[in-house]
């Protein structure tokens, strides 16, 4: 058999066939170019974060302390291991962004601007260094504070005085959580600046690097420890300190684990895309069965016919890698850019590596051919015997004697047309197996994703609901709690006031050393509180006869993930004199993604902390539950309190709060709804393929229902109604699946993202919204290639082979 004769009825089986072409060719398509996708993203991601990280020589720990000057620097940068120190002051302030609204401003004053070695900026526009009363802006921060450079801005500086500062310029600090996330604008100005603003020529941090190329996380903590103990030593106090892994981002766990779980969908894609390939061939080599008998009377051996059929793959393949390769390129760059603008860093091109196409390459021509062996093989076995005694698609399988025919027969008041089409949908078993494993997995995953999305507004109604209050105000010094509560309730539409005290904290080692973990914060609400609403994951929440107990959120257990109830744990408090205090964990509470906190009864803990019946916070509850209502008695607290001898440094609404815990989840919703789109494309291929393939099998058939008088109607509505019946069996089994695989998908996202399950909920919309699917692709894919055969004459359809 000549080469040049394979080729000829190759080709023109695909190009006599373009309907059922196109669909083989997208349904792989779509699988590769999801996997083009994460692969080209994660080595984007993972080369510019990476470059770009390192390239500003993160600071591989970093010491917050009392006061001190420059000049201490030097003797930092003595202590056997350190490579570089550098010192900063960092001030919690405010900034106008808007009549009569602030924002958290966190302003960084940097000693040298011409000697910055660690945790470098990048000038993207304005002037370097700032001059004096003027300030940079992290780049993150711009559409917060509504200024551009030039323009001038109210600061509330930490004794609460207002200043004005120009805007010197905009910087990119990689270092910073944005705005968007954290809710704080970043600035930076010089010690000049600092002066002007009345305030003291001092430093309160140390960044500093080690040895090493990269040193050891233990090596790092070692390190950071002999520079604790030596600003220890020389009379000045610590109060923590923050160990980054070497050379990682500390946002690349979460771009994995997202990253990851798009890979594994990508995967599922282009398995489930074999599905329809295997039914493809199939169905092929059935037609063509009298072709392959013909082939081997005139001396072609099986293993030619084999070579013959997997060209078909092949080409199919092929044409497939053409469509996703670019596609995928240009959407890694897309989601790369995406990811990028919300962990702020630079994407600096698309350049994929000849490796990652490579491997794109090779599974987009590998799957395909390892799906397509088994019924090719099968297929070209056949004896030329058997292949002249095949009569068609209906010669085999026991047609009408199987159980759905005998039940069938016994349906009374079912019009012929639609028990045509109850019988004809088992007609092909292993096909519609296939089918309905593909419509089913990807409706399962679809439903499931929804489910998740659902499950993470409910965690994020639950997380507002988990404060009861409307507003919160932090006071600048401690004030009686009586004298907070009341003058919060003296102003108009406040209807409750309660006052805490809180502290930030750091837990303490085995050995009397603080971890090296996040700041925790404790917060001591009164005994019987209403503020709050907790979910209780083990244990118990407080009781007033808790002393010395606590109940910690699922956020501290991503630092110490062997704490458990019952523990009796030491804390360093940063307002307590005693270098440790001693606490039993009597609950666990879900966390909701605002930080590590542990609770306290406000009886035992402001003793602790020297402060009895004070407080330094002020939680109120208004009258009116609109945002805007509540933003306006936001602003009449705030001139309230500092019209009583109490500035506030911080006001926040729990509107503001939610906006930025919803950026937070913006991210995955944004990752699942991609991931519901690709499974539904490939499912939608998949019945789209069985349904064409159905009615070319079934051509001759057609012929002869319209040559005793069948309506090309009557024909259409029969091909429909058996794909809306398989749609909906695959709808009724992925329902089935979904319940649990839902709980379960939500459960692993909520211990990655949370350190605790999402609140869950099943997605009636979700499920409602795939059987809108499926039934609307069954009948515009049965209606199709049904309509095309109708259009053939009787004589065109009788002769179809």
């Amino acid at each position: 058999m000549m080469i040049g004769v394979w080729w000829r009825k190759v080709l023109r089986d695909l190009l006599n066939n373009k309907i059922r072409t196109m669909l083989v060719v997208l349904s792989i398509a779509v699988g590769v170019f999801a996997i083009g996708m994460v692969a080209g993203t994660y080595e984007i991601i993972l080369r510019d974060l990476s470059s770009s990280y390192k390239a500003v020589n993160p600071a591989m720990a970093t010491i917050y302390s009392s006061s001190f000057k420059e000049e201490f620097l030097e003797s930092i940068r003595k202590v056997k291991g350190v490579s570089g120190a550098q010192g900063q002051r960092t001030l919690s302030m405010r900034v106008k962004v808007g009549p009569d609204k602030w924002q958290k401003l966190e302003m960084a004053v940097i000693p040298d601007y011409k000697d910055i070695h660690i945790n470098k900026l990048k000038l993207i526009s304005g002037s370097w260094p700032p001059p004096e009363k003027q300030m940079l802006i992290e780049r993150s921060g711009l559409s917060d504070i509504k200024a551009n450079v030039g323009d001038e801005v109210e600061v509330e500086s930490p004794d609460g005085k207002k200043r004005s500062l120009r805007i010197a310029g905009v910087v990119h600090d990689i270092n910073q959580n944005p705005t968007a996330f954290s809710g704080r604008i970043y600035g930076y100005i010089t010690l000049e600046t600092l002066e002007a603003l009345g305030l003291k020529w001092e430093l309160d941090t140390v960044n500093i690097t080690v040895n090493g190329d990269p040193p050891s996380e233990e090596y790092i903590a070692q390190v950071g420890q002999k520079v604790w103990d030596k600003i220890e030593k020389s009379g000045r106090k610590v109060f923590w300190m923050y160990k980054n892994k070497p050379g990682e981002h500390p946002a690349q766990s979460m771009i994995d684990a997202l990253l990851m779980t798009l890979g594994a969908m990508g995967i599922l894609s282009l398995i489930l895309s074999g599905f329809l390939l295997v039914n493809t061939i199939s169905s092929l080599l059935t037609q063509q069965v009298r072709q392959i008998g013909v082939m081997k009377a005139i001396g072609a051996s099986t293993k030619q016919i084999i070579k013959m059929y997997l060209m078909y793959v092949i080409i199919y393949s092929l044409l497939a890698l053409m469509i996703a390769v670019p596609l995928g390129i240009l959407a890694a760059g897309a989601v790369s850019k995406f990811i990028a603008s919300y962990i702020n860093f630079d994407i600096s091109g698309l350049a994929i590596s000849y490796p990652v196409l490579a491997a794109e390459v090779a599974t987009g021509l590998l799957i395909p051919l390892l799906a397509a062996i088994f019924p090719v093989v099968r297929g070209a076995r056949i004896t030329v015997r058997e292949a002249m005694n095949s009569y068609g698609v209906g010669s085999a399988g026991g047609f009408g004697t199987g159980m759905i025919d005998r039940i069938t027969r016994r349906m009374k008041g079912v019009s012929r047309p639609v028990l045509l089409s109850l019988r004809n949908t088992f007609r092909r078993k292993g096909r519609l197996a296939l089918t309905l494993i593909t419509l089913t997995v990807s409706g399962v995953i679809f439903i499931s994703i929804f489910s998740v999305r659902d499950s993470m507004m409910l965690t994020l109604d639950d997380a507002l609901d988990y404060f009861k209050y409307d507003i919160e105000i932090d006071v600048k010094n401690w004030s009686r709690v009586e004298q907070l509560e009341q003058t919060a309730m003296n102003v108009p539409g406040v209807s409750k006031a309660e006052s805490w005290s809180f502290d930030g904290a750091r837990l303490m080692k085995s050995d009397g050393r603080e971890s090296e973990s996040t700041e925790i914060v404790i917060m001591a609400p009164p005994s019987g509180t209403k503020m709050l609403k907790p979910i209780v994951l083990q244990g118990r929440w407080l009781v007033p006869e808790d002393e010395s107990g606590i109940v910690i959120n699922t956020e501290v257990l991503k630092d110490h993930p062997n704490v458990k109830v019952g523990d009796r744990l030491a804390i360093k408090l940063s307002k307590s004199d005693k270098h440790k205090t001693y606490w039993t964990v009597v609950g666990i509470v879900r966390g909701v993604m605002a930080g590590p906190f542990v609770y306290a009864n406000y009886s035992y803990f402001s003793n602790v902390v020297g402060k009895p019946g004070q407080g330094i916070n002020v939680f109120a509850v208004t009258e009116s539950r609109d945002p805007d209502a509540q933003m306006q008695i936001a602003k009449t607290l705030e001139k309230h309190f500092k019209d009583s001898g109490m500035p506030v440094s911080r006001i926040q609404t729990m509107s503001d709060l939610k906006v930025q815990i919803q950026s937070q989840f913006n991210v995955i919703i944004i990752f699942l709804l991609v991931m519901a789109l690709m499974l539904a494309i490939v499912g939608g291929l998949g019945l789209m393929g069985t349904m064409s393939i159905n009615v070319l099998e079934r051509t001759r058939e057609i012929g002869i229902m319209r040559s005793i008088g069948a309506s090309n109607w009557a024909v259409r509505r029969i091909f429909i109604i058996e794909g809306v019946l398989i749609g909906i069996l695959s709808w009724g089994l992925a329902m089935i699946i979904a319940l649990p695989t839902s709980k379960l998908f939500s459960n692993m996202l909520g211990n990655a993202f949370m350190n605790a399950p999402f609140s869950f909920t099943f997605s009636i919309g979700g499920a409602i919204l795939w059987l809108i699917i499926v039934i609307v692709l069954a009948a515009v894919a049965s209606f199709l290639p049904a309509w095309n055969a109708s259009r053939l004459s009787i004589r065109e359809v009788l002769a179809y082979e």
